[in-house]
This record gives C-alpha cells, structure tokens and sequence, in this order.
C-alpha cells in the first residue's frame, strides 16, 4: 500500500507532458481563428464580387421607366447574372429593386459556405451588397446622323446599325425622368439630305442652280460679296424632297434663309449621286420611341457621301429657331445637346465649284467644309460623337469629336452594337452613387 501510494503521490505532482496537453488545448482556437482569417479574405472577394456585378445591374435598370417591379427585377437579375455566373464563390439570392425618384437601390445577399469556420459551428457566412444609381434629371435633346450611302449595303453595317439606333433610343428614351425630358432626332444623308416633300412650295428652297454653281466675288473684308450664277432647273413635280449645299458660306451653317438665292437650300433630283432621293425624310426632335424606330428600320442605302450636308442637317435639328427645327433654347444648366454621327466612307461629292473640287471625285475641298461646321457646331455648345464605321477620313472624324473619347473607329459592323451601348450609357445621364 505504501508503494502504491508513492506512485499516486508521483503522478500527481509530474509535470512531464503539460506542453501537449496545454497544445492541445490551445490548438482548438488557433484553428479557429486560421479558419476565420481564410474564410473571412473569401468573403471579402465574395462581396467586391457582389457589388460589381449589382452596379452593372444598377445602371441597367437605371435606365429603365415605365417598368413594372417584376419588369425591373427581371431586368436586373439578368444584368446581375450575366456579371456574376453561378461558378462563382457565394450563392446570391434574389434581387431587391426599389425606386425613389431620381434614385435606383439594389440590394442583394449571398450565403458563402465556410472551410474552416465549421470546426466552431460556422458553416456559413451572410454577405449582402447594395448599389445606388442616380439619374442625373438633365434634359436631353440628341440627333442621330446616320450615314445611308450605298456602301452601308456592305457586310451588313447598315443592318447592324439599325439594331444598334434602336437599342440606343430604348436606352436613351427609358433614362427620361419625366416624359419630354428626353427627345431624339433622325437625319439620314447621303450627298443629300431629305426634307419632305410636302416643303416643295416652301420660299427657302431653289429649284434652278447649277452643278457646280459659277460663282464670283468681289470686294474686300466686310464689302466682300460672293454672287453665285445657277443654271440647272428641278421640277417640283415628282420630287422626293432632298435637299444639297447651299452656297458657300451658308453651306456650313445654320443661317435662317432669306430671299437672297444662295441662302436659300437647292432641291435636287439626281439619281447619279443620291439614288433618285430614296432617302427617309429627317425627323425633328421627338419622343416617339415608336415611330422613331420605325423611321430607322425604313431606311436603305444608296448614293455617295458628303459628311457636311449630315453635320449641318444635325445642327439644325438641335438649334431654337432653326429651319424645321423644334429645339429648345440652350440652357447649359438642365439642357444637353448631343450629336451622334455615323459614317463609313471618305467625301465623295462637293456640289459647291469653290476650290479644288470638280463634282465627281473625292475632293479635300469638302473635308474643309466638314472641319469648318464641326468647328462650328462645337462652339454652339453641342456635344459631338463621330463614329467611324471600317474607313473614313479618320483626322477629320476624330477632330470633330468632342474630344477623343467620343470619337470611336470601328472595324466591322459587329461592333457597332457595344459601341451604341457605350454611348447610350453615357446619354442615359446615370451615375453610380453609393
């Protein structure tokens, strides 16, 4: 007994093995915490993830009115999906879509299974993301110029570029915060822009000029004067409504015409250079979605090109008091003017005998006549992007652009479409707020 007793008493006072023991202890929330630090850096990642993919979602849906709740969650949980796939960390659950006025919220919530947070009981982690979009409640007035010369037939563009101008006035249009706020513009041209035909009796039209006109000038400085002499006569009978060049120098502005002849816009009839006037009429401003969509799909490409007759058809859609023009007086601090120009060739007409230009080939005199419009345009405070569709003079293109993001060269038609996109996102005036 006594021997037993001096090995019980020994036991209980070795101290051998209290490291293990205590490690063993301790190991328990060191894992843990190991565990925490990992499953917490996925969450993180999870999150940023979250937020990406629900901003991408918010503007979408930014864009969006007239929709209903289901509509617009919809509309959002396909943005959301598309940016963030089911491969991807965390399980999301539904959307949250809520409107107040100017502002969009969204909110979503996502499960993430831990890895090692399970040995304390933690086998999942709640992770939520919220994205704010604001509309920026500018009104808008924007004219779409659109090149419909023959070569649009190639390789699909024109096509392609129906889709796009239509997706871009669903974009565009959705983003009004009050209806009116937003109204769009159509002006298709070739050599030619088409007025209507129902304009033929209009005092601002000439129906005798010559290609090109014979002009002279005479005087100095503010005696200068420039006399054009016209020859060639356009019956009003059967004409389509296409218009040319005035003379210069009104050819490059958007001067009200006067009784004086080379204010005044020639009718033409050509079927050399503007396929017999098969040109859709332009569209002033309107927020008729519909018929403005409509208008595209009608349009067909024929003719030969003159990117001036395009900017100045343009500009005058967006200018108060300009001929066939409804736009609103410029009011830098709630109005923003825009031009979206669209061409996929050099100059190939110049009806003005001014220069070097003989009428019939490509001719540098025109793209003179296109800086100086631009210019022009630029300074009246309209904000312009020029879209170069597979050639096209490039200089001149990107110098009339707004600056160089708003100018855009494309190699195929395909990319038309993220092209539209991209602008339509920048017009639709959203903006990430929170």
């Amino acid at each position: 007994m006594r021997s037993l007793k001096a090995v019980f008493r020994q036991f209980l006072t070795d101290r051998r093995g209290n490291f293990a023991t205590i490690f063993a202890l301790a190991a328990i929330p060191l894992v843990v915490a190991a565990g925490a630090a990992v499953d917490i850096s996925r969450a993180y990642i999870v999150e940023n993830r979250l937020k990406a993919a629900l901003d991408a979602a918010a503007l979408a849906v930014g864009g969006e009115t007239g929709k209903t709740q289901a509509e617009l969650e919809a509309i959002a949980q396909a943005y959301f999906d598309a940016n963030y796939p089911a491969g991807k960390l965390g399980v999301p659950g539904a959307i949250n879509v809520v409107q107040d006025g100017n502002m969009v919220n969204l909110v979503v919530n996502a499960e993430l299974p831990t890895v090692l947070m399970g040995v304390a009981g933690i086998n999942t982690l709640d992770i939520g993301a919220s994205s704010q979009v604001t509309r920026m409640g500018k009104k808008l007035e924007v004219a779409l110029v659109l090149d419909n010369t023959g070569s649009m037939n190639s390789g699909g563009r024109l096509t392609v570029l129906k889709a796009a101008s239509k997706d871009l006035i669903d974009t565009v249009g959705g983003a009004a915060v009050s209806p009116g706020d937003v109204r769009i513009a159509i002006v298709p041209f070739t050599t030619d822009v088409n007025v209507g035909s129902t304009y033929k009796n209009e005092s601002w039209l000439k129906w005798t000029w010559t290609h090109p006109p014979i002009c002279t000038t005479t005087g100095k400085g503010k005696k200068k004067k420039t006399t054009c002499v016209d020859t060639r006569t356009v019956s009003k009978s059967g004409w389509g409504g296409c218009v040319v060049d005035r003379d210069e120098d009104y050819d490059v502005s958007v001067s009200t015409p006067t009784s004086v002849d080379a204010t005044k816009f020639p009718a033409n009839d050509d079927n050399i250079y503007n396929a017999n006037c098969s040109l859709r009429p332009l569209v002033p401003l309107s927020t008729n979605w519909s018929t403005l969509k409509s208008e595209i799909d009608a349009m067909s490409a024929g003719g030969a090109t003159n990117t001036t007759i395009g900017f100045v058809w343009g500009w005058q859609m967006l200018t108060d008091g300009a001929l066939l023009s409804n736009a609103a007086a410029p009011n830098p601090a709630d109005l923003e003017k825009v031009m979206i120009y669209l061409t996929d060739g050099d100059n190939t007409y110049y009806r003005q005998g001014i220069g070097s230009c003989n009428g019939s080939s490509y001719c540098a005199g025109v793209d003179l006549r296109t800086q100086e419009v631009c210019t022009a345009i630029k300074a009246a405070g309209i904000t312009v992007y020029t879209v170069r569709l597979v050639s096209g003079n490039a200089t001149l293109l990107r110098n009339c652009a707004s600056d160089t993001s708003k100018y855009y060269s494309v190699n195929t038609a395909s990319e038309l479409t993220d092209v539209f996109k991209s602008i339509a996102q920048a017009l639709s005036n959203l903006r990430i707020s929170k």
